[in-house]
C-alpha cells in the first residue's frame, strides 16, 4: 500500500513542500535475523552506535512475546553495489558484518536499537552489552512460560563470561530445564525451533521432570513473538539524500514520548489532581530536589519520585503500577515522598560518616537506587524497632552491595520492590535473614568488578564517592574535597605511561583504570604534577606539609594508598602501585558490604 506524506525540505533557497511516498509492510523475527545475517538489513553509516542496556533488551523481548505494539521501522530500499545507495552503508553491529553486494537492501533508518537487541537476543553475539562488562545470554523461564506468565521476569539474561552460560546448547535439555531457562537462541530460525522442540519432546519422554504437554504449551506460548509481523514503513527507491537526512533528523529531535509522569498527570486531573503543579511546588520548596533536576535530568527524577511514592504505597514501581497509582490521599502522599526524596539526596551528597559521597561530577552510581534508597532511609530515621545509626548501617551496607554488584545496572522496576520489602522488614525485625542483594553480593561482586579494568560505569562513580567519603585530601591544598568541587586526576600520568616511562607501554585501559585515578580539587586541577611521576612529585609534597612524609602518607591513606603503594609511588613501580591499591580498594568494599568476597573468582577470570 503506497501512502502519500508531505515533508518541508529545503530546495534552491526556498521552501518547497515534497510529496514523500511511503509503503507499508512488516516482516517477522526470524525473516529479520536472516536478512540481518545476510547482510540485506544494513543501517547508514551515519547512525549512532547500539546502545541499548540489558533492562531495554529485556523489555522489548517481552513487548515481543505478549504481542504488542513496538513502533514501526522506518527504511530505505537501496540496491547493494549499486549507484543509489544514498549513504555508506554499515552492518548491524553484532551480525556477521557482511553486506549483500546486489540485490535490495533495506536501510533502516529509524529503529536500529530495536532490530539489533532481536539479533542479539536470537544470535548470541561474542559481544558486551553497554551496561555489562561481558557478552550476556538471554532466555525466557520455561515454568513461567508454560503457565502463561509472560512478564519482565520471565525474561532472564545471563553472563557468558561465567558458569555454564557460554557453553549452554540449544540440545542440551536436561540443563535447560534444571536451571529453568531457554534461551532465546532457539529462536533464530523455523527449522532451529523445531529441532528444539522435537528435542526437548524426546526428552519429556524420558524424564519425569516435564511433560510433552509442557513442551506444546511452550510452543503455544511462544507463538505470538516467533510470527509476530514488525510493522515497516519503506520510503521510496530513489528517495533524496536530503530528505532522508531531514526526516531522520526529524525523527531523533523532534519525537515526543509520552512519559509515565504525563499519563499520570492526564489521570489524576478529573480527580482534582494537578500533578504539574505538585512538580513545580517541588522544586520551589526542595532545594536538593532543584539541584539534583537542575544538574541531571529532570524528566527522569520526576519518574523516580513517582517510582518512590509507589513503593512508599508498598506497590510496585512498574511503569504499569504507577500509572494506576490511586488518586486518593494522593497530595498527602506526594508531600511524603518530596521530603523523602529530598531527604536521600541530602544524604547522598553528605561526605559525612552517615553520607554516600555522591559527587556532582559523578553522580549516583545507578540513578535507579534512589526510589528504594529514599524509602529505606525514611524508615531508618524513623523506625522505632531499632536505634536509628543501626537502621541507617543497614541501608548503606544494601547501597554499597547493589553498586559493586551492578545489581541496578540493567531494569530495575522488580529488583527495587524486592529490595525495598526485604529491606523494610529487616529495618523493622521483622526479618532475620539478610536481604538478597547483600547475601550475592559476595560472590556476584568479583564476576561483576574487575578494578584493573574499571574505567567508567556504576562502580567507577561509586569508588569515587568511597574517595569522597574516606576524607581524601587535595594533592595540593592538603584541604578536604567536597562533593561539589571534585574533579579527577592519574596518579602516574597517562602520557609517562603511554610512552613507556616506567619500563612498560601500557595501553589506554591500563592506563585509566580507577586504580590509577583518584580525587583533587577542581579549582586546583593538576596542581604542579603535569607529566612528572610520583617519584618526582611525591617528595615535593613531603617538603611542602607541615608533617613532611607522616603527613604525606596520612594524607595518601584518604587516597587507599598504603605504605606499600608510598613505596611504589616512590620507585615509580607501576605494576606494584596497582596491586598495592586494588587490596586496599577490596578491603573497603567488604567493610561496606559487610561481609567477606571471594576476590579469587575475579582473579582466576583475568
Amino acid at each position: 500500500m503506497s501512502v502519500p506524506f508531505a515533508l518541508l525540505h529545503m530546495s534552491s533557497g526556498l521552501d518547497t513542500p515534497d510529496e514523500l511516498e511511503v509503503s507499508l509492510t512488516n516482516k517477522d523475527v526470524q525473516k529479520l535475523v536472516q536478512e540481518i545475517d545476510e547482510g540485506k538489513i544494513v543501517l547508514p553509516d551515519f547512525q549512532r552506535d547500539f546502545v541499548w542496556p540489558t533492562g531495554q533488551v529485556g523489555s522489548l523481548l517481552e513487548s515481543l512475546l505478549n504481542g504488542y505494539y513496538i513502533n514501526t521501522l522506518l527504511t530505505l530500499p537501496v540496491t547493494g553495489g549499486g549507484d543509489n545507495v544514498p549513504f555508506p552503508p554499515r552492518a548491524v553491529e553484532a551480525s556477521s558484518g557482511a553486506i549483500a553486494d546486489s540485490g535490495q537492501l533495506e536501510m533502516v533508518l529509524d529503529g536500529q536499537q530495536r532490530i539489533t537487541s532481536i539479533h542479539y537476543a536470537l544470535t548470541a553475539p561474542d559481544l558486551a552489552l553497554d551496561n555489562t562488562k561481558w557478552p550476556q545470554l538471554f532466555g525466557l523461564s520455561f515454568s513461567d512460560v508454560i503457565r502463561g506468565a509472560l512478564e519482565d521476569d520471565t525474561i532472564q539474561w545471563k553472563s557468558t563470561h561465567y558458569g555454564i552460560w557460554d557453553d549452554l546448547q540449544p540440545d542440551d535439555y536436561a540443563t535447560q530445564i534444571e536451571k529453568d531457562f531457554i534461551p532465546f537462541t532457539i529462536f533464530r530460525s523455523k527449522d532451529s525451533f523445531d529441532d528444539w522442540r522435537y528435542g526437548m519432546e524426546d526428552y519429556a519422554n524420558e524424564t519425569e521432570d516435564i511433560s510433552v504437554d509442557d513442551v506444546r504449551a511452550f510452543d503455544r506460548q511462544t507463538r505470538v513473538f516467533r510470527n509476530y509481523g514488525i510493522p515497516i514503513i519503506e520510503m521510496k527507491a530513489g528517495t533524496s539524500p536530503a530528505t532522508v537526512v531531514q526526516t531522520f533528523e526529524r525523527i531523533n529531535t523532534q519525537g515526543l514520548e509520552l512519559g509515565i509522569f504525563d499519563i499520570l498527570t492526564a489521570r489524576l486531573y478529573p480527580k482534582g489532581v494537578q500533578l504539574r503543579n505538585l512538580w513545580a511546588d517541588a522544586l520551589q520548596a526542595n532545594s536538593d530536589i532543584k539541584e539534583y533536576a537542575d544538574n541531571t535530568d529532570e524528566k527522569r527524577l520526576r519518574k523516580h519520585l513517582l517510582k518512590a511514592l509507589a513503593l512508599y504505597r508498598n506497590k510496585e514501581c512498574k511503569d504499569e503500577s504507577v500509572g494506576e497509582l490511586s488518586g486518593t490521599q494522593f497530595e498527602e502522599d506526594w508531600d511524603t515522598t518530596v521530603q523523602m526524596v529530598g531527604r536521600a539526596l541530602e544524604k547522598a551528597q553528605s561526605a559525612s560518616a552517615g553520607g554516600f559521597g555522591v559527587t556532582e561530577k559523578y553522580g549516583f552510581p545507578y540513578s535507579t537506587l534512589l526510589p528504594p534508597l529514599a524509602n529505606l532511609l525514611h524508615l531508618a530515621e524513623n523506625s522505632e524497632t531499632y536505634p536509628r545509626h543501626e537502621g541507617l548501617e543497614m541501608v548503606q551496607r544494601w547501597y554499597w552491595a547493589s553498586t559493586f554488584s551492578r545489581r541496578y545496572s540493567g531494569s530495575s522496576d522488580t529488583i527495587s520492590y524486592k529490595d525495598y520489602t526485604e529491606g523494610r522488614d529487616w529495618i523493622r525485625g521483622e526479618r532475620t535473614e539478610v536481604p538478597e542483594a547483600i547475601q550475592d553480593a559476595s560472590t556476584v561482586i568479583p564476576v561483576e568488578l574487575d578494578l584493573s579494568s574499571l574505567t567508567r560505569g556504576g562502580p567507577y562513580s561509586g569508588i569515587m564517592s568511597l574517595l569522597v567519603l574516606n576524607d581524601a585530601r587535595d594533592f595540593g591544598t592538603f584541604e578536604s574535597i567536597t562533593v561539589h568541587e571534585v574533579d579527577d586526576h592519574h596518579i602516574f600520568p597517562d602520557a609517562k605511561l603511554k610512552k613507556g616511562a616506567t619500563g612498560t607501554k601500557y595501553e589506554q585501559t591500563a592506563r585509566n583504570q580507577i586504580l590509577n585515578r583518584t580525587v583533587i580539587e577542581s579549582q586546583n586541577n593538576r596542581f604542579n604534577i603535569r607529566d612528572r611521576l610520583p617519584g618526582d612529585y611525591i617528595p615535593d609534597m613531603i617538603d611542602a606539609h607541615p608533617r613532611g612524609e607522616a603527613g604525606i602518607k596520612d594524607l595518601l591513606q584518604g587516597h587507599f594508598i598504603n605504605e606499600d603503594g608510598f613505596e611504589a609511588l616512590l620507585d615509580d613501580d607501576y605494576e606494584r602501585f596497582c596491586q598495592a591499591r586494588k587490596e586496599a580498594l577490596r578491603n573497603e568494599i567488604e567493610r561496606r558490604i559487610g561481609a567477606s568476597v571471594d576476590w579469587a573468582v575475579s582473579e582466576e577470570m583475568v
